[in-house]
């Protein structure tokens, strides 16, 4: 049978570019290499619903409702904020299976246990045999091998990439509502925090309805020259913020690994003949607002409209033109900045240091003076990513 789009892979771009396909009536085919859409995926996230709209949102299985989301500078430094968007902390498992079925439901045919192994001018080849398809739009992730082997894309370098690890906790609903002060089973929290030791990186913590996930991201490259392993950052930041204190008596469910790519389109093609890349594959992330998620669906969406009428130079123009992708496009040379060990070492301390001064009634301006250019770049760069 020849289907007018193969989609590899089923996470949020996935599953968004067949979702749109089948509903422009499009016979589309999703191959998912896990036992089911989600399985393979680092659990659990925050998500902005707008982010969502492409899907039917009604009966999203949202874990909890959004109610605060803090912030934790080093330990020292918490500012909690009552988000102005509605927010839900979801888990990827049942995420990824809802935005699945709703592309079944549209008329695409998703089949998992399947993988992927090579790209072919009549569609792709399987470990099952191979399919035939006019486009394909890949959908496989950050480690995007079919899309480097298309030429589409390079692998990436250790200065583009946060590793991430994360631990998911498990307990009864009432011990989550007391630990975390949430008044009823629908309200969660999130909290984001930016940490100097053993070495500087970013951590995020979520409330499930039962369970609780923590974890952390750090630039490759400062893994690779202070010769420390994930693991053992993560334990060390576990330790220093209180999270093992927080998290007793709860049982590990779950270890994970992903990583982050902070490199990605328009460096990279993001479609060449009837082959289009989506989401991580063309490393479409915002780590300043750690949304991921939302640019997946986006550029999903996108990829799944231009693969049925065979549009390559339309989706890049489309992916330009979005707001949200093109903040995460943006955004890059701040975020590059920002990974710098000592930037973030000196806006840790500098903020710490700010409040810690106001609080004991003293108005000193130096840090800011001391910091100024910098200050001054990042604010100029920060512009230009939101203009």
């Amino acid at each position: 049978m020849m289907y007018d789009v193969i989609v590899v892979g089923a996470g949020p771009a996935g599953s968004a570019a067949a979702f749109k396909a089948a509903k422009m009536g499009a016979r589309t085919l999703v191959v998912e290499r896990g036992s089911e859409p989600g399985a393979k995926n680092v659990s659990g996230a925050m998500v902005r619903v707008e982010d969502l709209s492409l899907f039917d949102v009604k009966t999203l299985p949202a874990e909890r409702e959004v109610k605060r989301v803090r912030l934790v500078l080093g330990g020292d430094l918490q500012v909690e904020i009552k988000p102005k968007e509605r927010l839900v902390n979801v888990g990827r498992l049942k995420l990824d299976k809802w935005m699945a079925s709703q592309a079944e439901s549209a008329g695409a045919l998703v089949i998992t246990k399947t993988t992927a192994l090579k790209v072919t001018p009549e569609g792709i080849i399987t470990d099952r045999g191979p399919v035939s398809g006019k486009s394909i739009v890949l959908a496989e992730g950050a480690n995007a091998i079919l899309s480097i082997g298309s030429g589409l894309r390079r692998d990436l370098r250790p200065e583009e990439t946060v590793q991430t690890v994360k631990e998911v906790y498990s307990l009864n609903k009432d011990e989550v509502n007391k630990r975390f002060g949430l008044t009823g089973d629908q309200e969660g929290i999130a909290v984001r925090y930016l940490f100097q030791d053993p070495v500087p990186g970013a951590g995020f913590l979520y409330t499930y309805r039962d369970s609780v996930a923590f974890g952390i991201g750090v630039h490759m490259s400062s893994l690779i020259s202070h010769r420390i392993r994930p693991q053992d950052v993560l334990e060390e930041v576990k330790r220093s913020l209180g999270i093992q204190e927080l998290v007793k008596g709860f049982s590990l469910r779950e270890y994970s690994a992903k990583i982050i790519p902070e490199n990605g389109f328009p460096s990279w093609r993001p479609c060449q003949g009837n082959v289009y890349l989506a989401g991580d594959a063309l490393g479409l992330v915002n780590p300043i607002t750690f949304n991921g998620i939302g640019p997946a669906v986006i550029s999903g969406g996108l990829a799944g409209e231009h693969a049925v009428n065979g549009e390559c130079h339309e989706y890049e123009t489309s992916l330009l033109r979005d707001r949200i992708i093109s903040q995460s496009v943006k955004v890059r040379p701040l975020v590059r900045e920002l990974l710098n060990e000592r930037v973030m070492r000196n806006y840790i301390s500098m903020a710490t240091n700010l409040s810690s001064s106001w609080v004991s009634g003293d108005l000193s301006m130096t840090p800011l003076k001391e910091n100024s250019f910098t200050l001054l770049k990042h604010v100029l760069l920060l512009m230009g990513a939101t203009s």
